[in-house]
């Protein structure tokens, strides 16, 4: 029994369906040949049965026909009625052979007997009488006669064999269709007991299907469900379902060992992002730092240069100026001690250059010339304090001081939309006497080097940390002709 569980449960679905079928088909086969079988058996015993009738009938119709043949040949001698009657000698012969053949009862054998006999007579007497009539005897009218008294017993023999026929026949019948009914019976019963056999089969074998595939199914939903605390699925069969049942298994193993591995990294994530928040905010301060430091810069330069100036207006004139100097630069002094804050309004910014070239102006008089426009929109736009003053010092020091003439510096701030992106663009520009390509080249490198390009490198760095990636710092310069400086950065809702 082991044996034949273990090769079942290694058979495939497709087999044991296969198999089940099978089984079901081939007792059905059975039953109908069985059936089949026994209703060809009552058919042949009634066709028997008829058959005997037939033949005794035909024997009756051939004694019959005897007796018409020598009857007519004796009254008209014709040849064709003798030979007639020689030919229905051997038939009737054959047919009480084979009537004797069939029957097995006393009765019908003692009436086999009396037809052999009288036939036997009756055949003598017709012969003689035929004989006596070719040789003009005239006693053959009394052989013809004893001949035919014969024959009629023969006919009531035969008549009798019939009658016996039909009472074996009718019991034989009765026999059969009492075999038929209990034959219809034990079909109705069996096909009961084969129907409820096989549905209970049919069941068994659904639920030994089907009942891995819930606990599958089951288990399925617990896991869609977020429960994957679940025990092993067990089914001993190697078939399509086992298979399913192994690789469920190994899937529910490998989605808990997933989704440990999954917190556990999450864990480590969150430590990391913590210690990346952890290391932005030092990055931050760090930038603050060095944001400090870069302003912390200007305030000697500035201040340097500021002096300078008032100094030598001192020399050439009054004190009126010196105190319209004087008081500018306070303005300058206050504007920064004013605003502790690092991002100012561009609007501002721009006061404060207007203070430093009026400081300016009254050195260069008519040599330096200054103008500004702004968009409206623009002027609470936020930027690094001290952005531009620097720039306009470079302008003014290195470009239009050292040009007898003197110059013209011009600043634009208005909007410009670019790839569906707001931008604030600044532009510085003056026609003092520019930087040949290499002198632009060591600019461009945003470097101090022995304390030149500090303004610029400090602008731009300070530039480049409060708008990271999404800001643009362009330098055009060529000798003799001036300079250009635009700064562009994304609004980004930059305003006060």
């Amino acid at each position: 029994m082991k044996t034949f569980s273990r090769f079942w449960n290694a058979l495939s679905i497709k087999i044991k369906l296969l198999s089940y079928f099978f089984a079901i088909l081939a007792t059905v086969s059975i039953f109908s040949l069985y059936l089949n079988h026994s209703n060809y058996q009552i058919v042949d015993q009634f066709n028997a049965t008829m058959t005997n009738y037939y033949e005794i009938s035909q024997l009756l119709i051939m004694n019959q026909k005897s007796k018409e043949a020598v009857e007519n040949y004796i009254n008209e001698l014709n040849l064709s009625d003798r030979e007639m009657y020689e030919e229905n000698i051997p038939k009737i012969e054959r047919a009480i052979n084979s009537l004797d053949a069939k029957y097995d009862s006393l009765e019908s054998q003692f009436a086999i007997n009396a037809i052999r006999n009288s036939v036997y007579s009756y055949n003598i007497k017709w012969q003689r009488a035929m004989s006596q009539r070719e040789n003009d005897i005239s006693i053959y009218y009394t052989s013809f006669y004893e001949g035919e008294r014969i024959e009629q017993f023969t006919e009531k023999y035969i008549e009798e064999l019939l009658y016996i026929s039909l009472s074996e026949g009718n019991e034989l019948y009765n026999r059969l269709a009492n075999e038929a009914n209990v034959m219809r019976r034990i079909s109705l019963l069996l096909i009961a007991i084969f129907f409820f056999i096989s549905l209970f089969i049919g069941v068994l074998f659904a639920n030994y299907l089907i009942n891995p595939i819930k606990k599958l199914a089951k288990a399925s939903i617990r896991i869609s469900s977020g429960d994957l605390d679940i025990e092993a699925i067990h089914i001993d069969s190697q078939d399509e379902v086992g298979v399913l049942a192994d690789s469920f298994n190994i899937m529910s193993q490998s989605i808990n060992s997933l989704v440990y591995d999954l917190k556990q990294k999450v864990i480590i994530e969150k430590k990391l992002h913590e210690e990346e928040l952890h290391i932005l905010q030092m990055e931050q301060l760090l930038k603050d730092s060095q944001f400090q430091a870069l302003q912390s810069q200007i305030n000697p330069h500035f201040l340097f240069n500021t002096l300078n100036t008032i100094s030598r207006t001192a020399m050439f004139e009054n004190a009126d100026d010196t105190l319209k100097l004087t008081e500018a630069l306070a303005q300058l002094f206050r504007y920064k001690l004013r605003n502790d804050k690092s991002m100012i309004p561009i609007k501002e910014e721009l006061d404060m250059i207007d203070e430093y070239v009026y400081l300016q102006k009254v050195r260069f008089k008519e040599r330096l010339e200054y103008e500004c426009f702004i968009d409206p929109a623009c002027e609470k736009i936020l930027v690094p304090i001290f952005t531009l003053q620097p720039l306009v010092e470079n302008a003014i020091i290195h470009g239009i001081e050292p040009k007898i003439k003197g110059g013209k510096i011009r600043i634009r701030v208005f909007m410009k939309q670019q790839n569906n992106t707001s931008y604030v663009v600044i532009r510085i520009m003056d026609t003092g006497i520019g930087m040949d390509k290499k002198r632009l080249k060591e600019v461009l490198k945003f470097e101090a080097i022995n304390n030149r390009s500090i303004g610029v490198n400090n602008v731009y760095q300070r530039f480049k940390l409060t708008f990271q990636h999404k800001c643009s710092f362009k330098i055009l310069s060529k000798k003799n002709l001036g300079t250009f400086i635009e700064m562009k950065f994304e609004r980004d809702n930059q305003e006060i």
